[in-house]
Protein backbone atom coordinates (compact mmCIF):
# COMPACT_ATOMS: atom_id res chain seq x y z
CA UNK A 1 0.00 0.00 0.00
CA UNK A 2 3.02 2.64 0.56
CA UNK A 3 4.70 1.79 -2.90
CA UNK A 4 7.31 -0.06 -1.05
CA UNK A 5 9.09 -3.23 -1.83
CA UNK A 6 8.65 -5.71 1.80
CA UNK A 7 11.95 -6.50 1.81
CA UNK A 8 15.38 -4.62 1.47
CA UNK A 9 17.17 -4.14 -2.17
CA UNK A 10 20.73 -3.81 -2.38
CA UNK A 11 23.59 -4.63 -4.30
CA UNK A 12 26.42 -6.37 -2.24
CA UNK A 13 29.66 -5.83 -2.83
CA UNK A 14 31.93 -8.97 -4.10
CA UNK A 15 34.51 -9.87 -1.60
CA UNK A 16 38.38 -10.23 -2.23
CA UNK A 17 38.29 -13.72 -3.87
CA UNK A 18 35.59 -13.40 -6.14
CA UNK A 19 36.81 -10.13 -7.40
CA UNK A 20 40.20 -11.57 -7.54
CA UNK A 21 38.22 -14.41 -9.51
CA UNK A 22 36.66 -11.84 -11.87
CA UNK A 23 40.06 -10.41 -13.16
CA UNK A 24 41.85 -14.06 -13.86
CA UNK A 25 38.54 -14.93 -15.98
CA UNK A 26 38.94 -11.17 -17.69
CA UNK A 27 42.56 -11.97 -18.51
CA UNK A 28 41.83 -15.61 -19.75
CA UNK A 29 39.66 -13.96 -22.19
CA UNK A 30 42.02 -11.78 -23.66
CA UNK A 31 44.95 -14.22 -23.55
CA UNK A 32 45.40 -15.25 -27.15
CA UNK A 33 47.75 -18.44 -25.70
CA UNK A 34 44.76 -20.07 -23.83
CA UNK A 35 42.72 -22.41 -25.56
CA UNK A 36 39.25 -21.07 -26.41
CA UNK A 37 35.62 -23.33 -26.80
CA UNK A 38 32.95 -22.16 -28.93
CA UNK A 39 29.97 -24.41 -26.95
CA UNK A 40 30.35 -26.26 -23.64
CA UNK A 41 30.15 -29.45 -26.31
CA UNK A 42 32.94 -28.69 -27.96
CA UNK A 43 34.87 -27.99 -24.48
CA UNK A 44 33.52 -31.62 -22.91
CA UNK A 45 34.58 -33.51 -26.36
CA UNK A 46 37.63 -31.93 -25.75
CA UNK A 47 38.27 -33.27 -22.32
CA UNK A 48 36.75 -36.83 -23.27
CA UNK A 49 40.05 -37.07 -25.41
Amino acid sequence: MTGEFPFDVRLDQPNKETIAAMVEAERIEHDSSVKHYSDVEEALRELKK
